[in-house]
């Protein structure tokens, strides 16, 4: 199944009161609207070039391991694993 057709599934799921807080997330996932203020700033926004710290690649490791071992998901998978 491509991802593509795991969120149509996701999405075909959902409790109709849910729909218009997926389509906002799905909305800021999509091409940055560069009418809305804050949007325009984020997507113009430099891009962090200050160097990682070896506590902080450290802990970016370990989230790593923890995606890649299933250890966590995303706000909306819990959603829908919870039927909220």
């Amino acid at each position: 199944m491509t991802a593509r057709e795991q969120t149509h599934r996701l999405v075909d799921a959902l409790p109709d009161d849910a729909l218009d807080t997926a389509a906002k997330m799905l909305d800021g996932l999509s091409v940055p609207s560069l009418a809305e203020p804050v949007t325009s700033a984020l997507a113009k926004a430099p891009i962090d070039d200050e160097p990682v710290t070896e506590d902080e690649g450290e802990a970016i490791e370990a989230g790593e391991r923890d995606v890649e071992d299933g250890e966590v998901i995303t706000a909306a998978a819990l959603r829908v694993r919870l039927e909220l």
